[in-house]
C-alpha cells in the first residue's frame, strides 16, 4: 500500500472535479489517499512541504501553475505525479500524460520515473519557461480576471493575445548572457519543447533535458508576433534570424527601464528584474514505462 498526497486547485472546473474523483476512488482501492485543496496563491507550495515526508507520492492535480508550486515544496526524492486539469497543461504535454482516468491512475500507481530538470527565476523553481514581456502581459491580465478564465479557458487567453496586439506594447529589455549584452523587446527562457498547450516553441530541449534555451525577439512589431506564434501554432520550430535571437545559457539577467511583467510556467509573478539560473537540480517525475530513463 502507497501512501498518496493529492494536491489540487480547489477552483478546478466541475468537469475536473468530476475527473479528478474519479482518479481517487481508483487510487484509494489500495492506497491511502489524502487530499489537499489549495486555497491561495503559493499554498500548494506549502501544503507539498507540510506533508511531504509523511508521504510516498506527491500529486499536483490542476493547472501548470498548480505544478509549479508543489515543485517548489518539493524535494530530489519523493516521487511527483501529475493530473492534468488546466487550461494548457504544458507539463502534461511534455511527460505524455492525458486526462484519462484509468491511465493517470495506472501511471501514478507504476514506480516508473524519469528525472525533470528544475530551473530557477529570482530562486523560484520552474519547470517549463519564463516569459518577459508580450506573453508575460497576457497572462497578467488573464490571472487578473479568473472568473472570465474559468468559464473561457483557452478563448479568453485568445482574446486578450488579440487585444495586446490591437494596443501593442513595446518593452525595452537589456539581457546579459555568456558575458554578452544583447537588447530586444521580448524573451523566452524554455526548459520545455511546448508552449501554449501542444504547440511546438522548440525541438532543441524538453523537461528531461538539462538545457535552457533563451529567445529574444529584437526590432518587434505586431507582425513579428503574429508570425512567430503562427509558427508555434504550425508546430514549426523558432529559427534564427535577424529578429530572432537564439541562446543557450545556463545564467541569464533581464532589466528595463520599464514595468516590463514576468510570467513563470504561466502565471505571472511580477515585474524586471529578473535572474535565470539552470540549477542542475532534478525531480522524480512518475511517467509511462516507455519514459522510465534515468537522467544523469
Amino acid at each position: 500500500m502507497k501512501k498518496i498526497c493529492i494536491i489540487y486547485n480547489s477552483k478546478i472546473s466541475l468537469f475536473n472535479k468530476f475527473l479528478l474523483n474519479r482518479i481517487i476512488k481508483i487510487l484509494r482501492k489500495e492506497n491511502h489517499v489524502e487530499t489537499f485543496g489549495t486555497e491561495r496563491i503559493g499554498h500548494a507550495t506549502l501544503l507539498c512541504k507540510v506533508h511531504i515526508k509523511k508521504f510516498d507520492i506527491i500529486v499536483a492535480a490542476g493547472g501548470d501553475g498548480t505544478i509549479n508550486e508543489v515543485i517548489n515544496g518539493m524535494d530530489d526524492k519523493t516521487s511527483l505525479g501529475i493530473i492534468p486539469l488546466g487550461t494548457a497543461n504544458i507539463g502534461a504535454y511534455e511527460a505524455n500524460i492525458n486526462k484519462n482516468p484509468s491511465k493517470v491512475a495506472q501511471i501514478i500507481l507504476s514506480g516508473k520515473i524519469k528525472k525533470i530538470h528544475i530551473q530557477e527565476v529570482n530562486n523560484r523553481k520552474f519547470f517549463l519557461m519564463t516569459g518577459v514581456g508580450y506573453d508575460a502581459s497576457v497572462v497578467e491580465t488573464v490571472q487578473s480576471n479568473l472568473f472570465l478564465k474559468k468559464i473561457f479557458g483557452k478563448l479568453f487567453f485568445f482574446i486578450v493575445s488579440i487585444a495586446k496586439l490591437i494596443y501593442f506594447k513595446k518593452y525595452e529589455l537589456k539581457i546579459l548572457a555568456n558575458n554578452k549584452v544583447y537588447l530586444a523587446n521580448w524573451a523566452i527562457i524554455t526548459n520545455a519543447k511546448h508552449y501554449g498547450g501542444s504547440f511546438q516553441l522548440t525541438k532543441d530541449t524538453d523537461i528531461f533535458e538539462k538545457k535552457l534555451i533563451t529567445y529574444l525577439f529584437v526590432n518587434l512589431t505586431r507582425f513579428d508576433v503574429i508570425k512567430n506564434l503562427l509558427k508555434i501554432l504550425k508546430k514549426q520550430n523558432l529559427e534564427e534570424n535577424n529578429k530572432v535571437i537564439k541562446i543557450v545559457s545556463d545564467d541569464i539577467f533581464i532589466n528595463s527601464k520599464l514595468k516590463v511583467p514576468i510570467q513563470c510556467d504561466g502565471e505571472f509573478i511580477g515585474c524586471l528584474p529578473v535572474q535565470i539560473k539552470n540549477t542542475k537540480k532534478t525531480i522524480n517525475l512518475l511517467v509511462k514505462e516507455e519514459l522510465n530513463v534515468q537522467a544523469d
